[in-house]
């Protein structure tokens, strides 16, 4: 409450003065100053306005009317506020920099470099200038021009944390990762609590294959943000890659404890629980990569080749029938359902009636003719010898296939 009563004070000594002289544009001008400070910004915009009423060529007034308005996110109005303020005072590099911010915000790109060349030129070492115009080249996807533009920033201010940062980001997402770990080295030296910096590390020690630093950066990041599932995500998929798959998915339960309709999670959680050869919670992952995602191909076979392993032969079919609807030219996927119903025949041997094993022949035939018909010179091959055909190796149909007499 005192801080609150010694903001007010401003105000009431401004109502004062504007009893006494009304016609003070200052006056007005200073009050719309403490309003904005109270964060009573559209308050503060009207006393700019009768300030400017009685003062035109006021551009601090204009220039404040445009800040204000940014914040309230009347975004056009502020280019226009600025631009007013710039037409009296066109060196007036901080009315350049935000218009250069707003214009930005509004993806008008080209015009925002403009305005941030324009605030650079009157201050050549503003280094916040230098760094949203790199932004700016970044979003047209002019890499070097952008990284350029961090650079001149860091030789103005070489500790500038978000000229690190987005100069490292830039640098990963043009596929230069070596440099880019360095750069978000150099941003966390100034900000070691910057969670952005450690996640963004981390991904691109993954992609350079580094995982046990990546998991390093994950783990830090994740001491900063525990809360993002992304991270977690990220983290297990690092975690798979050394062969930890139990931490793996714990990472991964972690994370669809907070998004739990995240369709990628389930499929990863699916793949190390198979690598683990507990297939029917693998198959368990995979289902709910399917609700999530119907069209998911690679959910649907390795969710057949898990079925098949569990001899839940039925199923498997039936998965990749599934698939089959979605990509109907596929050779491998009519010869992964005839070593299906084979192995089926194998495991009906004993127990089955003749006609049951006879139907399980015959589609495994009428499946494997498709395979061969669609890539005659590699599955007429691939048969000859693949164990999981032996069942049906000596029908003719068989025979005929693999020998070119269909």
């Amino acid at each position: 409450m005192q801080k609150l009563a010694s903001i007010e004070k401003p105000i009431s000594s401004g109502e004062k003065s504007i009893e006494l002289n009304p016609q003070d544009a200052q006056t007005w001008y200073d009050r719309g100053n403490a309003l904005e400070a109270m964060g009573r910004f559209q308050a503060a915009i009207e006393s700019w306005e009768k300030a400017i009423e009685l003062e035109p060529k006021f551009p601090e007034a204009w220039y404040n009317k445009g800040v204000a308005l940014r914040k309230l996110g009347q975004l056009q109005e502020a280019i226009a506020a600025y631009n007013e303020a710039l037409k009296i005072q066109p060196e007036n590099p901080e009315a350049w920099y935000n218009l250069g911010n707003v214009m930005r915000k509004c993806n008008r790109f080209s015009e925002a470099i403009a305005s941030y060349e324009k605030a650079i030129e009157f201050k050549p070492d503003y280094h916040e200038a230098w760094t949203n115009l790199g932004n700016t080249l970044a979003n047209l996807e002019c890499f070097d021009a952008a990284i350029a533009s961090y650079d001149k920033a860091i030789a103005i201010q070489a500790d500038y944390c978000e000229a690190w940062y987005n100069k490292a980001f830039i640098l990963r997402k043009s596929g230069h990762n070596i440099a880019a770990i360095a750069a978000y080295d150099k941003a966390l030296e100034q900000k070691p609590e910057m969670y952005q910096a450690w996640y963004n590390r981390g991904v691109a020690l993954a992609d350079q294959k580094h995982y046990l630093e990546a998991i390093a950066s994950y783990d830090k990041t994740l001491e900063l943000w525990s809360k993002s599932p992304e991270v977690w995500n990220k983290l297990g998929t690092a975690l798979a890659q050394i062969g930890q798959f139990e931490a793996a998915i714990d990472s991964w339960d972690k994370a669809l404890a907070i998004e739990p309709n995240d369709s990628e999670t389930w499929y990863n959680r699916g793949l190390a629980l198979a690598n683990l050869k507990h297939f029917e919670a693998a198959i368990a992952s995979w289902d709910k990569t399917i609700e999530l995602q119907p069209d998911n191909v690679e959910a649907w076979y390795n969710r057949a080749v898990a079925l098949k392993k569990s001899a839940r032969f039925a199923e498997a079919i039936a998965s990749y029938d599934q698939i089959i609807a979605l990509q109907p030219d596929d050779p491998n996927l009519y010869y992964q359902k005839a070593c299906v119903y084979a192995l089926e025949k194998q495991a009906g041997d004993q127990k089955n009636s003749r006609e049951a094993l006879a139907i399980s022949t015959r589609q495994a035939i009428e499946n494997l003719s498709k395979a061969i018909e669609l890539n005659p010179q590699k599955y007429r091959k691939l048969c000859k010898n693949d164990p999981k055909l032996h069942t049906i190796r000596e029908d003719v149909r068989f025979l005929a296939l693999t020998q070119g007499r269909q």
